[in-house]
């Protein structure tokens, strides 16, 4: 998405795009096709980084730090602007 210019995800670093999909619950990532994944992720995602409360204890991959406490709400927001261009950008159907 970078490469193609799509504003939210320039600022975006791959690491916190693992993490994002990381913290999406298994059953997110257990449908029969790839599409379906997908947009079980993406919708996940898009509709818990609405408000800091949602995904205030999500962590890193590590689980060493969270994600999101200690930051301003510039970090959720740009999750959820990443979530919303993504879904947008690969065409869900």
């Amino acid at each position: 998405m970078a490469a193609e210019g799509v504003p939210a995800a320039g600022p975006v670093p791959g690491f916190f795009v693992e993490c994002l999909v990381w913290n999406t619950p298994n059953h997110c990532c257990s449908h029969a096709t790839w599409d379906a994944v997908v947009q079980s992720v993406l919708l996940h995602l898009w509709s818990n980084t609405k408000t800091d409360e949602a995904c205030l204890e999500w962590g890193e991959v590590s689980e060493l730090k969270y994600l999101f406490k200690g930051s301003p709400g510039s970090k959720r927001q740009q999750a959820h602007d990443f979530a919303d261009e993504a879904w947008s950008h690969v065409g869900v159907r």
